[in-house]
């Protein structure tokens, strides 16, 4: 037995310090192959330091193993040595055979910077170079998905599996390509994909993005199926409960909605679209109190955010609670990128609180945004109307008979001071 399979054998027996001792051996008596497999075991195993020090002594007696240099730039790149990595790589020539190898570690490490389009770059000049290798065409595909270029992977991906590759490094082509289809939303293709890779790949991530998927086509109840699965598999699987808890909804099972919502925050308390879900649930189930619990721990958790005070504006809306959605409504719009939505509510508001002058002002700032919306531009009729502004009133009926020409109360309003709306 060589020293270096002696040194492999103390290792997994925890016994660091013969195993150092088998090192040292090893590089002085074992062969340069046995060497190579050793510093291949060393890697595998997280033993950089070790990795590292037998590839030098390679390097030192075959100075051009372009090999070791990329094997030193991946260590480098792992221990955060960026810049030795890239003198690794800069190192080896262009004719190299292990030219392309080196790109794709480059590819790599570019990636972790967070800078794509230099990966990118490099990955195609491996290809120009292997033009039908799968391990770089599989790297493409994958830098396209992360980067949201869904078409690109999507063709990348179908190609290798023409090509007779159906998994690489543990990832299964058609999970990709069932995910890649539904960022896209191609929903019918995604769940031909997505069904096919549940059946060799049942994994949390493939079912939720099966359920998801289903969401999203409105078949609820099988998505109801695939999350409860994702649940059973990992219940700290957060993303699975605000599609779970809608999934009931829409399927009318609100008690198990409240569960699933009451289950989730359980496992995140920072996900605000769980407290409006479990809001729009609540309310469903009569129980106006926890609906605003929810709403204000929702605001608590992120009180700069627009949805969550537009909800909660309606709701107090709901409850006829004028004066506090007033006061609610005026301070978010100091604190805030004004949704038009909430000057609307608070024209509404005003108006109940016979504080006409200042509906008046709302409703204006509103009108530009709902000059399509049917329910606003009536409602702003008749305000302006009751308010003996007659002739905004009239711009605003016409507006409003653009797109229910068929509401006669309007018509004979209008016919009745003689204008022609037509």
């Amino acid at each position: 037995m060589s020293y270096s399979q002696k040194m492999v054998d103390a290792l997994q027996n925890d016994q660091l310090s013969e195993a150092q001792e088998f090192l040292t051996r090893a590089l002085k008596q074992d062969s340069i192959d046995d060497l190579y497999q050793l510093s291949d075991s060393l890697y595998q195993l997280g033993f950089l330091e070790q990795t590292k020090e037998i590839l030098h002594h390679l390097l030192a007696q075959k100075k051009d193993d372009d090999e070791i240099k990329v094997n030193l730039a991946e260590i480098a790149i792992e221990e955060g040595n960026e810049l030795e990595a890239i003198d690794w790589l800069q190192s080896i020539d262009k004719t190299s055979s292990v030219y392309p190898q080196a790109l794709l570690v480059s590819a790599d490490y570019y990636q972790v910077l967070d800078l794509p389009e230099v990966s990118e770059q490099k990955l195609l000049e491996a290809q120009s170079i292997l033009e039908n290798e799968p391990v770089i065409l599989f790297a493409l595909a994958e830098l396209h998905f992360t980067m949201g270029k869904y078409a690109q992977a999507i063709r990348e991906y179908e190609q290798l599996l023409t090509m007779g590759e159906e998994n690489l490094a543990g990832i299964h082509l058609v999970s990709r390509l069932g995910s890649a289809y539904s960022a896209l939303g191609d929903w019918e293709n995604a769940i031909d994909y997505l069904e096919e890779a549940v059946e060799v790949d049942d994994t949390v991530d493939t079912l939720f993005q099966l359920g998801f998927t289903y969401f999203q086509v409105k078949e609820y109840q099988r998505a109801n199926e695939c999350l409860y699965k994702v649940k059973e598999m990992d219940h700290s699987y957060t993303s699975l409960y605000p599609y779970l808890a809608k999934g009931l909804d829409e399927e009318n099972q609100l008690d198990k909605a409240s569960e699933i919502i009451e289950e989730g925050l359980l496992q995140d308390k920072t996900n605000y679209q769980l407290y409006l879900i479990g809001a729009e649930v609540e309310l469903k189930r009569s129980n106006q109190v926890k609906a605003e619990q929810y709403y204000k721990l929702a605001l608590e958790l992120d009180p700069d955010n627009e949805t969550i005070s537009l909800q909660y504006t309606n709701f107090l809306l709901h409850q006829e609670r004028y004066e506090e959605t007033v006061e609610f409504v005026q301070k978010a719009l100091t604190e805030l990128d004004a949704d038009p939505q909430l000057h609307w509510n608070l024209a509404v508001a005003q108006n109940e609180l016979e504080e006409y002058d200042a509906a008046r002002r709302a409703y204006d700032k509103a009108y530009p945004y709902f000059d399509t919306n049917i329910e606003f531009l009536k409602q702003y009729f008749f305000f302006l109307r009751e308010e003996g502004q007659i002739e905004k009133s009239r711009e605003v009926g016409i507006r409003y008979l653009e797109f229910r020409s068929d509401d006669l109360e309007i018509q004979e309003i209008l016919n009745n001071e003689h204008l022609d709306f037509e």
